[in-house]
């Protein structure tokens, strides 16, 4: 990562418009971004999003015009984790959808219906984190972010509470109760 200071200098200044900035600001967050996106997909279903995919076009949402102002570093990658969470679950909901018929096409009598390669089962319970991340980031907004930062961005507990401003400590007390009460939601 970055010198915060120097990367959140160069947000504020892409931002106002430079971009000069915004390419610096391209360079400097690339790599961290890269390593969020392959956290992502590590070991999900998701196999038909790449990497690079997954990047850019969380990229493309964050730098949209009209999108989010950027304060600082902290705010930037926390925010790269929800839009990286978010286009995962949309990509995971396409997929459902296309699954239960929304791509269904009549076939001729002499059409081959060759689908070898079955969707993994674990695509309705990643769906159903996000339904129960969702619960709660209504009740308790502050552990709904330490779950996407661990598991969404692929944080480490001391990355984690660098980002949220947290102790190590506290991240791990949150990590445990935002678990217990996603365990409960999933099994219950």
């Amino acid at each position: 990562m970055s010198a915060p200071a120097d990367l959140t200098a160069q947000l504020q200044a892409a931002h106002a418009g430079d971009a000069a900035a915004a390419e610096a600001v391209w360079s400097l967050i690339y790599p961290e971004l890269r390593r969020i996106a392959h956290a992502r997909l590590r070991g999900t279903p998701v196999l038909t999003l790449s990497t690079e995919e997954l990047l850019h076009e969380g990229f493309l949402r964050l730098a949209q015009p009209g999108g989010p102002v950027l304060h600082d570093r902290r705010h930037f990658y926390a925010l790269a984790s929800k839009v990286m969470r978010h286009l995962v679950i949309d990509h995971l909901r396409q997929r459902q959808a296309l699954r239960h018929g929304a791509d269904w096409q009549p076939l001729a009598w002499d059409t081959a219906c060759v689908d070898a390669a079955t969707r993994p089962a674990d695509d309705a319970r990643l769906l159903a984190l996000d339904d129960a991340l969702q619960s709660l980031q209504q009740l308790e907004p502050g552990l709904a972010a330490v779950v996407e930062l661990r598991f969404f961005g692929g944080y480490t507990e001391a990355q984690a509470a660098q980002a949220l401003g947290l102790s190590e400590r506290t991240l791990r007390r949150q990590w445990t109760r935002a678990r217990a009460f996603l365990r409960l939601q999933l099994d219950g």
